[in-house]
Formats: structure tokens, C-alpha cells, sequence
């Protein structure tokens, strides 16, 4: 039987998963399957989330390959065409001087035969003519007949593109003559996956954030088309009204914007040769200002009070199947760790430093990230159980990770739903426990310095953040200690 992916055969689960039918030319198949190797549906229900990942992925990558960008086709129709006028020019020139065409020349014609569908016969027949035995040279029939050949094979070429049939016939406008061609789309598909290439491999930036930003320059694209708009400072402030979203992130579809523009500047020719002294219509748009105080702090992150603590832990306690979140929240409470921080954590990751038993946090956010946080007193017994019963040497379980590799995201929207039903707003994170953290040990008097040195902050100061090599693990554990909750942990 077949459920959520899933096939039982012969006591083995298999997952599966069919494939779309755009996207099937690509894939050369129906369906995606593979064996489980369990005969356990739990585990097996575990085990497929990273098929299913992989094999969506491809499935993405095979529809883009699919889709045609009907403006990646028209440059391309006029980077043809201008190719074949100086081919014309150059075979011509030729002729005069040297009375043929030198091999050079002649093979840049294979471009062109290599287009489209098998050519006509009496296309052939008309080349093949001037190579007869005991012809009489014709060099401007000859280029008139290699121009007509391929003229013929370029329209070809052109009727066999899946587009709309008034979209092949401006490609072969644009084939007979590049002058044609006006410019309809800036923001191409081609043009998006060579940028999210040089993101990745010359920039090196994170997956993440390159998803983010293709995934904005798509929208933009798919928005300018619909509306036919060009790309011009008011349309893409027109679109940026339309967006029903913070200005921080109205700014970040901006910053997307200008990397794609900075980077096609430079690196596209026909961009370049279009653009190159037009202003980039992603600088300069101005964002309202607001006055209010209230209003700015209306999104802040606030901290959860100790009581609030012992609220979320307790409620976390009591709901079935969230004993994983129940650990978590603890481990957040008494180090002020980010969640991916913790999460990551390993048996290995618990170390002594000058006999004072601490985590080691190595792959945090910034620089500062890196420290070793003592293991407070309150949760020693909590950590001892985690190692003890860890099955993959990770201290907190986590259902799956994402296709970034991050193991929080599950455990992050499990802490959503339970605040949510506390009545926490938006305000409200599993980042608030860093806050509370904070909050405590600066209300106890701690220095800032110290609580920066727990919780991975930079001081902002050469003294500290260069030459120091930091508080003692004592002197850490001494204010760490001083985190106080009333939580039953047994």
C-alpha cells in the first residue's frame, strides 16, 4: 500500500515520487524510487525527506530547462543575425580580394548549418552547383547562395521554438535583420542562472541567500513582464508598492536588484552594450521615515521574563511528542545560544576547559561566535541524557534538515506553534531567550564584557576583541550560574 510517499514491498518501505509530465522530457522517466532498506515506517518517514528534497530540486532544475525565455531567445536571435551579417561582409570581402573564401571564413558557415531541422534539398543543390566539375566560377552567386542557405536554416531554426506564433515571427524579424530587435525584458532566465552561478562559485555567498535572491529577481521579472513595463527606476518603485512587506525587506529586494545589474554591467556583453550608461533603476528609491518610537519598536524582539520561561517549558513539558523542544528550550534559557547554535551541538562539542566542563560553540554567526559557554549547574544532568541516549552523536534530535544543511528549522516552527497558543506575538522568538540570558546576567551585575564573552558577542573594542584572550572558564561559570528559573526538570 502507498501512503505519504511511501510503498511497502516485500516488508522493505520505498519512497517515491512522480514526476510532473513538463517535466519528464528532461528526466527521461515517470517516477523517482528508491529502497528505504527499513522495514519501520517511522524510520522510513524520516529517511525519505531527503529523497524528496534531492529529487524536487531536479524536478525545479528540469522545468527552467524546459521553459524558454522568450527575451533569452530574441538576443540570442540577434546575436545570431549579427554574426551572419559580418559572415556576409567578411565573405564578401574576401571574394574581392583574393577571389575565394579563405578556409576561416568558410568554417564559421558551420555554425549555421548546425541550426534547426535537415535543410532542403534545393538548398543543397544550389551550393553543391558551384563545386561541380568544369563550373564556371560565380563568387557572387556563390554568396548569394550560402546567404540564402543560411537565411533558410536560421528561419527554420526559428519555427521549430515553443513560443506563440507572433513571437517566432519577431525572431524572425530579428534573424533577417538585428536592427529589429528592441529590448523587452532585461531580467532574462539565462541571464538569472548565469548571475546565480557567478554568485556561488566566483563570490562564494551562501546557497541560501542566492535562492533568496533569484527567487526575488524572478518575481520582479515575472511582475515587469505581466505588467509590460520596462525596467526603469519608477516601474521598479511601482513594483515595490505592490509588495505587501516590511521596508527592510523592500530593501533587500533592492540590494538583489542592484548585485544582478553590477554583475550583468560587467560581465554581459549585450547588457553592457544596452546599459552601460543608463543609471541602475535600483539606487536612489527613498522609503518613508518614521517618527514614532512606538512604531519603530513594534517588530523588536523582546526578551521572555523567567517566569515566561517557566511558562514555555512547563507547556512544552505537557504537550505529547515535544520532549526534544522541552531540552531545547532549557539548553536556550541557560546559555542564550541561537537555535541552529544549539542544534548542531555534538557529544564532541562538550569539552573541559581549565576543568570547567563547557560547550563549544565553533560554527556561530560572525567571528565572536566561536567560545566555550559553561554547562550550568541546572542543566548538567539534562546534558548527560542527551549524550547518553544521542543516536547520531548530535545532542538535540532533529526530525530533518533543510536542503541548507540547517537542523533547526523543524524544532524552530514546533517553538512557533506552542508560543503562538501562549499568546506570544510576533515579538516573540525562540531568539528571546538570548535576550532574557542577557537581560539576567546584566541585572545581576555581570560585566558587559563577560556576558559578551557567553554569548558570542563582539565588545566592539581593540582592547577586548583583539588583544584579550577572554574571561576564565571560572569566571564564566561563576555569572552564568547566576541564571535563575523555577522549572521542574524531572
Amino acid at each position: 500500500m502507498a501512503s505519504d510517499n511511501l510503498v511497502l514491498r516485500s516488508g522493505t518501505w520505498h519512497v517515491r515520487l512522480t514526476i510532473p509530465i513538463d517535466a519528464r522530457p528532461s528526466l527521461n522517466r515517470r517516477e523517482f524510487t528508491a529502497s528505504l532498506k527499513t522495514g519501520s515506517k517511522t524510520e522510513a518517514q524520516r529517511l525519505k525527506i531527503s529523497f524528496l528534497q534531492h529529487w524536487q530540486e531536479q524536478i525545479d532544475k528540469a522545468r527552467r530547462h524546459n521553459r524558454l525565455d522568450v527575451e533569452d531567445a530574441r538576443i540570442n536571435a540577434k546575436t545570431l543575425a549579427e554574426r551572419a551579417r559580418d559572415f556576409y561582409s567578411d565573405l564578401a570581402h574576401a571574394t574581392i580580394e583574393n577571389g575565394s573564401v579563405d578556409n576561416t571564413k568558410a568554417e564559421s558557415v558551420v555554425d549555421y548549418l548546425r541550426l534547426g531541422p535537415q535543410h532542403g534539398q534545393d538548398e543543397w543543390e544550389s551550393i553543391l552547383r558551384h563545386f561541380e566539375v568544369g563550373s564556371v566560377p560565380n563568387d557572387l552567386g556563390f554568396n548569394r547562395d550560402i546567404k540564402s542557405l543560411v537565411q533558410a536554416n536560421m528561419d527554420r531554426h526559428a519555427s521549430t521554438l515553443p513560443l506563440k506564433p507572433a513571437e517566432r515571427e519577431d525572431i524572425r524579424q530579428i534573424l533577417k535583420d538585428p536592427s529589429h530587435y528592441t529590448t523587452k525584458s532585461v531580467i532574462t532566465t539565462s541571464r538569472i542562472a548565469s548571475f546565480q552561478a557567478y554568485q556561488s562559485k566566483t563570490k562564494g555567498i551562501i546557497q541560501k541567500t542566492i535562492d533568496t535572491q533569484v527567487k526575488r529577481l524572478e518575481l520582479m521579472k515575472a511582475w515587469l513582464e505581466t505588467s509590460k513595463r520596462d525596467l526603469t527606476h519608477e516601474s521598479i518603485a511601482s513594483y515595490l508598492d505592490t509588495l505587501s512587506v516590511s521596508i527592510k525587506t523592500k530593501k533587500q529586494y533592492l540590494f538583489a536588484g542592484s548585485s544582478f545589474w553590477k554583475w550583468a554591467i560587467r560581465h554581459d556583453e549585450n547588457f553592457k552594450k544596452l546599459h552601460r550608461d543608463q543609471q541602475s533603476p535600483f539606487e536612489k528609491h527613498e522609503f518613508p521615515v518614521s517618527r514614532s518610537k512606538k512604531s519603530n519598536g513594534a517588530t523588536e524582539r523582546k526578551a521572555f521574563t523567567p517566569e515566561d520561561v517557566t511558562k514555555l517549558h512547563d507547556a512544552a513539558k505537557a504537550t505529547k511528542n515535544r520532549e526534544t523542544l522541552t531540552d531545547l528550550i532549557l539548553l536556550g534559557a541557560y546559555t542564550g545560544a541561537r537555535i541552529e547554535e544549539l542544534c548542531q551541538l555534538q557529544a564532541q562539542d562538550i569539552v573541559t576547559e581549565e576543568g570547567i566542563q563547557c560547550f563549544y560553540f565553533y560554527d556561530g554567526k560572525t567571528a565572536a561566535s566561536e567560545r566555550h559557554t559553561p554547562i550550568h549547574p541546572a542543566i548538567k544532568e539534562t546534558v548527560e541524557r542527551l549524550i547518553r541516549n544521542s543516536k547520531d552523536g548530535f545532542l538535540i534530535s532533529s526530525p530533518a534538515g533543510n536542503k541548507y544543511g540547517n537542523r533547526s528549522d523543524a524544532l524552530s516552527k514546533q517553538f512557533g506553534r506552542l508560543k503562538t497558543t501562549l499568546e506570544y506575538n510576533s515579538q516573540f522568538v525562540f531568539h528571546s531567550f538570548r535576550k532574557t540570558v542577557i537581560t539576567q546576567l546584566q541585572r545581576a551585575d555581570v560585566p558587559g564584557i563577560l556576558i559578551a564573552s557567553i554569548v558570542g558577542h563582539e565588545t566592539g573594542t581593540i582592547t577586548f576583541d583583539v588583544y584579550s584572550a577572554g574571561p576564565s572558564p571560572q569566571q564564566k561559570l561563576k555569572a552564568i550560574s547566576k541564571i535563575k528559573y523555577k522549572l521542574k526538570q524531572n
